[in-house]
Order: C-alpha cells, then sequence, then structure tokens
C-alpha cells in the first residue's frame, strides 16, 4: 500500500498545474472537458476521484453482530500529449482501502 500512496504521490507533483484549472484549457479541447495543460510536462492532464465510506454488520461466533466501518479512496489522473512516435497516454488509478 505504501507503494501506491508513494506512486500517486509522484504522479500528482506532476499534476498538480492541471488542479489550478477548472475549464479545459484551449490547448487540450480534443481530449474532452476538463483537461488543463502542464507546461512542466507538456501534457494535458485531468485529476479526478473519490471517497466511499461503509458501515455494515458482520456476525462472530459467540459474540453476536459485530460492526465495522470501511473506506475506499480511489484517484484517478489521465495524461496525454504526443511524443516522436505518435500520441500518448497514461492513466493512473491509485486505490487504497481499509476494513
Amino acid at each position: 500500500m505504501f507503494r501506491t500512496i508513494s506512486a500517486a504521490a509522484v504522479v500528482l507533483a506532476f499534476a498538480a498545474p492541471a488542479l489550478a484549472g477548472e475549464k479545459t484549457d484551449p490547448r487540450c479541447s480534443q481530449y474532452g472537458e476538463g483537461f488543463a495543460y502542464s507546461v512542466d510536462t507538456g501534457m494535458c492532464i485531468r485529476v479526478g476521484g473519490e471517497f466511499r465510506a461503509d458501515y455494515g454488520f458482520g456476525r462472530q461466533s459467540g459474540f453476536g453482530q459485530h460492526g465495522a466501518f470501511g473506506s475506499t479512496v480511489k484517484g484517478r489522473i489521465d495524461a496525454r500529449g504526443n511524443s516522436d512516435l505518435g500520441p500518448f497516454r497514461m492513466v493512473v488509478e491509485p486505490t487504497a482501502r481499509k476494513y
């Protein structure tokens, strides 16, 4: 799990310029809504994610019902651009769960 969080932190460091803009940059309009141009990487980047929290009951023998919380955090980073070999796309989707 530490590797997943570390990888997400590295990718987010490159995607930080995209976090500042809310609208699509004209240079990135061909990729769809929500992309922002990163001057540092020369790519169009879109960052998103979700958080989910759950509460459930389970049975343990001899103890009756037992309640527990669970949570899931998902991130998504979509980077697109052009390279010497043609179009380039990188998608990173780190996920962390705790039950």
